[in-house]
């Protein structure tokens, strides 16, 4: 690995106790220990990236899961030829060694050699035959990033990288007077980051997780992952507000199969034949394509779209459901400060989420107080 100090390349044992033996510093991620791909260089670089240079907030949770890998896995099959082929190898050489000894060896090493052979032409046989469906899972959960990446990174460098902020320490400001509608998403990290982000101070948008805590009057936003559980919050929630204006801004299961490896996809292959029925009684518009991938158990969580996508998609919803926006760069995005310009308060409040720290300012003349928020340390 690269030393993200000195930049000088290291062997394992010019790492030891994450310590460069060159400019004698810690660093936080060793690949050897933390996992492949995990180093203090790459996830600077990936949180540059996911932040667009620490203008957007991005949460750890969505650092998370642009560490996981993109498509499907490799296929798996039930045998393998060149196993196959070593084994029938080695059964051969057990019996010809057989033959030229006498007594018991010749016996025991004739049964061995039958069954390595037996072995192998089951397996050669096999190599085309598909595995049985296993669960595709992310590669950490929460608990698990948290202490590998996480605790090691602040306590190394005491402050996690510009932009990245902490999913529990995001608080939710008060919510907007006239809120124009309901954004309802049932991932609390897509949540989280659109509050982190000041989307709904800007887009004057009402935030729930749960279909029971939609208010009355208002129309509904419902974002959500693409997934069965997806496809029938948005009939559930058309169903129960009957007369109401319902938006599906979710991600498109038709959209992921366009091009799957652009996408996180994670797989249940126990996925129970009352939520297939309900599908097919709820959500007809689906194609067979479309069911047949979820009867596989796919499904590609929301909050895996790079930020600035999510955000634009949020953004894009707001406008279709009358939320106004406020000034700032594409799909809301704030645009780059201008070093002879003056930084407004919004912008001081973005940025200081972005570091994962933020205090609201003193009440003032025509502003309401504010919610205050304790710092990363």
């Amino acid at each position: 690995m690269i030393c993200p100090h000195c930049a000088k390349s290291l062997r394992q044992r010019e790492r030891g106790g994450h310590r460069c033996s060159y400019c004698r510093k810690d660093f936080a991620l060793d690949p050897k220990s933390e996992g492949t791909g995990l180093n203090d260089l790459r996830i600077r670089k990936l949180t540059a990236k996911l932040t667009l240079d620490g203008r957007l907030a991005c949460t750890v949770g969505q650092l998370r899961y642009a560490l996981q890998r993109r498509g499907r896995p490799e296929p798996t099959f039930l045998g393998s030829r060149g196993g196959g082929s070593c084994l029938g190898v080695l059964g051969i050489a057990a019996m010809v060694a057989g033959l030229a000894l006498n007594g018991s060896l010749t016996v025991l090493l004739a049964l061995g050699g039958m069954v390595l052979i037996g072995t192998g032409v089951r397996q050669f046989w096999l190599a085309d035959t598909p595995a049985p469906p296993a669960p595709v899972e992310l590669r950490w959960d929460a608990d698990d990033f948290r202490r590998t990446v996480v605790d090691r990174w602040k306590k190394v460098y005491g402050t996690l990288p510009s932009g990245l902020v902490e999913d529990d320490l995001v608080r939710p400001g008060p919510p907007p007077a006239e809120p124009a509608f309901v954004l309802l998403c049932p991932d609390r990290t897509v949540t989280t980051f659109l509050q982190a982000n000041d989307y709904p101070r800007r887009h004057r948008a009402l935030l729930v997780t749960d279909l029971r805590a939609v208010p009355a009057g208002l129309p509904v936003v419902v974002l959500h992952d693409a997934s069965p559980q997806g496809c029938l919050l948005v009939a559930d929630a058309r169903a129960a507000l009957r007369g109401r204006r319902v938006l599906d801004a979710g991600l498109p299961v038709r959209t992921v199969l366009v091009d799957q490896d652009k996408f996180v996809l994670l797989r249940d292959p126990h996925r129970s034949e009352e939520l297939q029925a309900r599908l097919e009684r709820t959500v007809p518009g689906l194609t067979g394509g479309e069911r047949a991938w979820f009867a596989e158990g796919w499904w590609s969580p929301l909050a895996a779209l790079p930020p600035k996508r999510l955000l634009a998609v949020a953004v894009r919803a707001a406008e279709r459901a009358g939320g106004r926006g406020t000034a700032g760069g594409p799909a809301g995005i704030p645009a780059p400060r201008r070093p002879d310009r003056p930084e407004n308060p919004i912008e001081t409040r973005r940025r200081a989420l972005a570091v994962g720290f933020l205090t609201w300012p003193e009440e003032q003349p025509g502003h309401g107080p504010g919610p205050t928020r304790k710092g990363t340390a």
